[in-house]
């Protein structure tokens, strides 16, 4: 891809990056890594190509570091860390996601035990609604166990 196109996929593919929750300058270093011929990048090439400023790509490659989505190396002769991005993008947002349902449904719990008994078919829309979260919740495990096989 020439640079104005790989730039303009790049964006593209850090927006969707963002529906799974990250920031945009997040989702677009993790499409950097995904559409860049390179496997790896320092610091300062990633600020030279997102124009962006150091505080900025600092703190997300920080953040994408705490969870795993990147990792770095280093090699003898350099001071550089070379970063990349690690296989775990999917678990981790299945983890995640994982732990969003349970503190729904925790707070679902919650709500339908507050309730009163006026309304009882509120109440039981509730509880399907957490009936729906379990069997969501069953196959996102099972998705996770298939994708440690890989």
């Amino acid at each position: 891809m020439i640079q104005r196109g790989l730039r303009e996929h790049i964006e593209e593919t850090g927006r969707v990056f963002e529906k799974f929750g990250l920031t945009p300058m997040q989702g677009r270093i993790m499409a950097y890594f995904a559409n860049s011929d390179k496997p790896e990048a320092t610091f300062s090439e990633l600020v030279d190509f997102f124009r962006a400023s150091k505080s900025s790509i600092s703190t997300s490659l920080n953040y994408l570091l705490s969870i795993k989505m990147i990792d770095y190396k280093t090699y003898a002769a350099e001071r550089r860390k070379y970063f990349f991005i690690t296989d775990g993008f999917f678990r981790i947002y299945f983890m995640q996601l994982l732990d969003n349902i349970q503190q729904l449904k925790e707070l679902c719990y919650k709500t339908v035990s507050m309730r009163s008994s006026e309304y009882p078919e509120v109440s039981e829309k509730i509880l399907k609604w957490i009936e729906g979260a379990n069997i969501f919740e069953e196959s996102i495990k099972n998705i996770l166990e298939n994708i440690k096989k890989f």
